[in-house]
């Protein structure tokens, strides 16, 4: 029996297959081993994937990309009014949700965030199925650690309407420690690992404990301040300055231009990767005026230093986050389609020069084949030499915190269980109330920065009334097993009590 790992990236998706005791990489209908996570819409039909990357130059406004970073996020989360700005398809708030207008057929149309997915999951099915049983589909979908509970959910559905059946979502930086089996074949290994995934648009680093066969994610940090894109760009930006310099022509003068230069920069760097030398040819670059220009490795890399020591900044970042020393780092996994470029691998490994390099699979296939090493293991598949059984602690991916005022009457938040906490815990707390004050309202949020409330998400409230002077509640919070969080507020004297249950992210 067939089982799939699906990664579902910001700009690339990978299926991977589990069959007959070994995994690989499906590749689509071209022959390519990753698909562009990318939906057009136009006159003739709807394109994913190459073709709508190809066509975008001349079909901008109904070329939608990075769905991932919306999926599963309401209209007023920061993330998404950040994409709302940058996106160039025009984009509305309907109902709260994010909505796409495009021109299909001639006529203007709504797509939800859903509607792309789930095309580029279709995209992905149509893949697995030259490789599958039928018209069963057993697959394992990996996210980020940091999705919420909504987000994990929306691509969950997006992949059971498109035709997976989902056996379970995993986290991402676990997929990449079952993609090299760590824990799995051997369960007595017991080691810290850092993941360090670079992608497109975003790069997640992530520090997981490996003991007995168990996975623990001690801690993970995120930023979109490092990614590939962003060494595309710098390559980008001297070609057109040696564009400038030959023809005194500006392509920043036509976004045209601009894409033009970009998917051929994009070429150009990933042909760096593997040569020492790459060309450069676009016909009718700006004004039907030719480009043809040569870049060696040495030139882009020297191009890339403040990027490179960014990138190294993260792993302080996120060692310090887990409490782990960068010298107590035994293993190091690379992956991201962006962290092909040899310089990123290299300043990872001068870096943490004690550590053991993980990096024979290519950096944008490591998580999808992990994630089908784990589709084989739930379908029980006879020829898997892996363990069978859970094999990841769950822990939470944002603070849980309460939403209080200070005697400034500033919002403060108040830490309850920490990023990474793992499931199940249980935390009490005692809360005396002013004498004048007979009743109490208590939010609870989650949060991604404990210093800046505006990052918090209000999850639900506990609100006590008609109480006695000078009350005291005892509160207890009990983080239970399956990811809900339980709490129980009990004033002493009048005995009168108040209970809530909320979903958090897992």
């Amino acid at each position: 029996m067939a089982a799939f790992g699906v990664h579902f990236g910001t700009t690339s998706a990978c299926l991977a297959v589990y069959k007959d005791g070994k995994t690989d990489v499906v590749a689509n209908d071209l022959g390519d081993r990753t698909t562009p996570c990318i939906v057009a819409y136009t006159d003739l039909d709807q394109a994913v994937g190459v073709a709508a990357k190809q066509g975008s130059i001349r079909n901008t406004q109904n070329t939608i990309s990075f769905v991932k970073c919306v999926l599963g996020r309401s209209w007023d989360d920061p993330v998404t009014q950040d994409y709302v700005q940058k996106s160039p398809v025009k984009i509305e708030n309907k109902n709260g949700q994010l909505v796409y207008l495009v021109n299909f057929k001639g006529e203007m149309i709504n797509a939800t965030p859903v509607d792309v997915a789930t095309a580029i999951y279709k995209q992905m099915k149509e893949t697995a199925s030259s490789h599958g049983d039928g018209d069963i589909h057993d697959s394992v979908l990996a996210v980020p650690s940091q999705f919420s509970v909504e987000q994990r959910k929306a691509f969950g559905e997006c992949a059971s309407q498109a035709g997976f059946s989902v056996l379970r979502t995993i986290n991402e930086p676990v997929a990449a420690l079952l993609a090299y089996d760590l824990g799995q074949i051997d369960n007595t290994l017991h080691c810290n690992v850092l993941v360090y995934r670079l992608g497109g648009d975003s790069t997640d680093v992530s520090v997981v404990r490996l003991h007995a066969g168990l996975y623990r994610i001690l801690a993970s940090t995120s930023t979109q301040h490092v990614a590939g894109s962003k060494f595309t760009n710098v390559l980008a930006d001297f070609l057109a300055q040696e564009f400038y310099k030959k023809y005194k022509l500006d392509i920043k003068e036509s976004r045209r231009s601009l894409n033009k230069l970009r998917m051929a920069t994009e070429i150009c760097k990933h042909t760096l990767s593997t040569l020492e030398n790459a060309q450069v040819s676009i016909d009718s670059l700006h004004e039907g005026v030719d480009f043809h220009s040569s870049v060696s490795r040495a030139r882009f890399e020297s191009m890339c230093g403040s990027l490179v020591q960014k990138c190294t900044a993260l792993i302080e970042d996120v060692c310090a986050k887990s409490g782990v020393n960068s010298s107590d780092i035994d293993k190091v996994i690379i992956c991201g389609g962006g962290a092909k470029p040899p310089l990123i691998q290299k300043a990872i490994s001068d870096y943490l020069s004690n550590a053991e390099m993980l990096n024979s699979i290519p950096p944008d296939e490591v998580i999808a084949i992990g994630a089908a090493k784990q589709a084989a293991i739930l379908t029980g598949d006879k020829e898997s030499e892996l363990l069978e059984g859970e094999n990841e602690i769950e822990c939470l991916s944002k603070t849980v915190c309460i939403k209080a005022m200070n005697i400034n009457k500033d919002i403060v938040l108040y830490p309850i269980f920490q990023e990474m906490t793992p499931f199940p815990a249980r935390r009490q707390e005692v809360m005396n109330l002013c004498p004048n004050q007979t009743s109490m309202e208590m939010d609870i949020c989650e949060c991604t920065d404990i210093e800046n409330p505006d990052t918090a998400k209000c999850l639900g409230k506990i609100v006590m009334r008609q109480l006695p002077e000078k009350a005291c509640i005892s509160m207890t919070f009990h983080l239970r097993s399956e990811g809900s969080l339980h709490i129980t507020c009990r004033e002493e004297t009048s005995q009168q009590m108040e209970q809530i249950t909320l979903d958090v992210c897992g």
